[in-house]
């Protein structure tokens, strides 16, 4: 075939040879120039806040560092696949590409991708609580009660905190949240001793208001009964690095027990005072050296139980790395995936995957603690393997499978109100996975009491005793899709730090094979006007998939309580998931399972949406206080999840207790 005059010199050039065309003479580049690495296969980039960007993109091997240009400017270079763009302005549009560099050589860019920064929160914090008074005193408690804050996004709770009289601010303890009431009642604490108490208000836009505080001196105590022991049983010993061990143990059955003390060889270290958790990270310890731990209660009058038994073991030698959360998989979509995981020390991350086994790999150099990689170019609807590794930790034995194309049969998993780390959670997540769902979809309040994360380094949080450590096997082995509870937004965005939803953290969707999934937030604005009622309307429009599932953390149709169906979810949300014929809407907050009708404007309608409580996920029950309404087709209080089998002609529900039975089901077909 004959060759264009264009095509020849394309051809002449990329083979090496020189052209003598009229007065110029062409040579083709360097050799080196084609030794140029390849850009990034995939750059992923969402809009966290107003002013954040967070960018991931695949890692290209070979690559020395990677340049971000931001429309088309240069913001960054360095050697790691993830990058937070901050300072930006809210409400914009941005558009990001990012090159590989190796040898001296940069690639191309990658294929760029758009990213709209959110509209800002309001930046007014809530006031501070006003007439704090103190009533009902007696040598163990003391009821807290005052007036609401006044503010400008929606107060989700108040913060209790307690220390000495005197202390500053900075130096109170945190021990609780509560929902959004005006009372408080703390218990638990020792006899004839002069507190400090402090609230503090919290709302959905992330702020904390300044503090009313109250001084107040318990009664005395004749009590000289020591309290029961704690069982030498629930003692456990983690290790987390060569200088820290975190210690763990249960309650003690005497109901006025206000402290206990932990004891390192036979030393008193620390007193944890109620109701903080009954954990204890010991830190600044000797690498590659035993200790061991014994645990006493204290009572309110002071009085001690005996001690446990002695828990022992040895901190790893110097330098030891251990994966201490995950690995987990979140994001996942019909060709990627993101894999995350949490690191006792700083080191680069590396991850090995393939179908069957190891074909491909990914690394970052850059040292972390909490890593993230995105896998990219995977196949849909497929089982994938993977590793990961960090300095001498290697952690295998994982998979996760990719959403399907439309046509797939499939089955996922629901929870909510999980967090607490009962007993019933653990069973609920090891039958989850166990099970042959393919993702976990939270319903809301992942992490009780307060989603808290504050320094994961230092401090073994409710994040690693009442989530990682439960549900450890379920999100190694399926994609983990959060949902946002009031609980979620006591903890200073803790729960966005681990847990990585999509969009801006708050509401977003994804499809898989014939389902589509919105996730509402249920504390945020839903009404005329607010963003998120923009992005649901928009996204529901536009689903052409079998099955529209919405999820939403406070439900708009519970029989709890007379007052725990949320009006707001009822009057913004529902009538457009009438509109938009979604079949299935699932919920938490109230802590039981409740199954409506198909309801379509608050009658029995067969062309309705299904409502679901599913908030039986471990952390207590709430049992029926009103009479079951003629809207309910189904209700009870027993620790319990969802699983729904899902196929382009029919979507199953089926609740399972914690011991397995199942105990409701519901079919729809097309």
């Amino acid at each position: 075939m004959a060759l264009s005059r264009r095509q020849f010199v394309a051809y002449a050039l990329a083979s090496g040879v020189a052209l003598d065309i009229g007065d110029v003479v062409v040579s083709p580049p360097p050799a080196s120039a084609y030794d140029a690495p390849p850009p990034p296969a995939l750059l992923a980039g969402q809009a966290l806040t107003s002013s954040t960007v967070r960018l991931l993109w695949t890692a290209v091997a070979g690559a020395e560092s990677y340049r971000v240009y931001r429309d088309d400017q240069l913001i960054a270079e360095q050697p790691g696949t993830l990058l937070e763009d901050n300072g930006l302005a809210a409400t914009t549009t941005y558009r990001y590409e990012v090159t590989a560099v190796a040898g001296g050589l940069e690639s191309v860019r990658s294929a760029p991708v758009v990213v709209v920064t959110q509209r800002p929160d309001p930046a007014t914090p809530p006031s501070a609580p006003t007439n704090l008074k103190a009533s009902s005193i007696t040598s163990s408690s003391v009821k807290l009660s005052w007036t609401k804050s006044t503010t400008v996004a929606k107060v989700t709770g108040y913060r209790i905190l307690r220390g000495p009289v005197g202390a500053p601010l900075q130096d109170l303890v945190q021990i609780a949240t509560t929902d959004a009431t005006t009372s408080y009642t703390a218990s638990k604490l020792f006899a004839n001793r002069a507190y400090q108490f402090a609230v503090r208000a919290v709302d959905v836009a992330g702020h904390v208001g300044p503090a009313a505080t109250i001084a107040v001196t318990t009664s005395a105590s004749s009590d000289t009964s020591a309290p029961s022991a704690v069982s030498s049983s629930s003692v456990a010993v983690r290790r987390y690095s060569a200088t820290r061990l975190d210690v763990t143990w249960g309650t003690s059955s005497s109901s006025d027990v206000a402290a206990y003390q932990v004891h390192r060889n036979n030393v008193l270290v620390a007193t944890v005072e109620e109701p903080l958790r009954k954990t204890y990270s010991d830190n600044g310890l000797t690498p590659s050296t035993s200790y061991t731990y014994r645990i006493a209660a204290v009572d309110s009058a002071g009085n001690v139980s005996a001690l446990t038994t002695g828990r022992t073991l040895s901190t790893p030698a110097a330098g030891t790395v251990l994966v201490t959360r995950g690995p987990y998989v979140v994001q996942t979509d019909r060709t990627s995936a993101r894999v995350l995981w949490w690191t006792n020390l700083p080191t680069p991350s590396t991850v090995d995957y393939g179908i069957g086994s190891f074909t491909a790999s990914v690394s970052d150099p850059t040292p972390r603690l909490q890593h993230a990689m995105l896998l990219g170019g995977l196949q849909p609807g497929t089982e994938y393997v993977y590793q990961v590794r960090s300095g001498n930790a290697t952690l295998a034995g994982n998979r996760f499978t990719t959403a399907p194309l439309p046509g797939a049969t499939f089955a996922f998993a629901a929870v909510g109100d999980y967090g607490g780390g009962s007993a019933q959670e653990a069973s609920i997540a090891n039958l989850i996975a166990a099970s042959t769902a393919q993702f976990v979809q939270t319903l809301g309040d992942n992490v009780y009491p307060d989603a808290q994360d504050p320094d994961p380094e230092h401090f073994y949080s409710d994040f690693d005793n009442r989530f990682y450590k439960q549900y450890g096997p379920a999100i190694r082995t399926r994609t983990l899709y959060p949902a946002n509870g009031n609980k979620d937004y006591y903890g200073d965005g803790a729960t966005a730090r681990n847990l990585w939803s999509p969009n801006n953290q708050r509401w977003y969707s994804y499809e898989w094979g014939d389902l589509h999934v919105l996730v509402v937030d249920s504390e945020q604005p839903l009404g005329a006007g607010s963003p998120q009622r923009a992005f649901v309307t928009a996204d529901l429009a536009a689903a052409t998939t079998a099955w529209k599932v919405c999820v939403v953390h406070r439900p708009p149709y519970s029989s709890t309580t007379a007052t725990s169906s949320s009006t707001t979810v009822l009057a913004d949300l529902v009538p457009l998931l009438e509109q938009y014929q979604v079949t299935l809407c699932l919920s938490g907050n109230s802590h039981n399972y409740e199954r409506s009708h198909p309801l379509r404007g608050g009658a029995i309608d067969p062309t309705g949406v299904t409502y679901v409580v599913s908030g039986g996920g471990g952390n207590g029950l709430n049992t029926f206080q009103a009479s079951q309404p003629f809207w309910s087709a189904y209700r009870e209080a027993r620790y319990e999840y969802v699983r729904c089998s899902v196929s382009p002609t029919q979507l199953v529900l089926n609740a399972y207790s914690d011991t397995g039975a199942l105990f409701d089901t519901m079919t729809w077909t097309r």
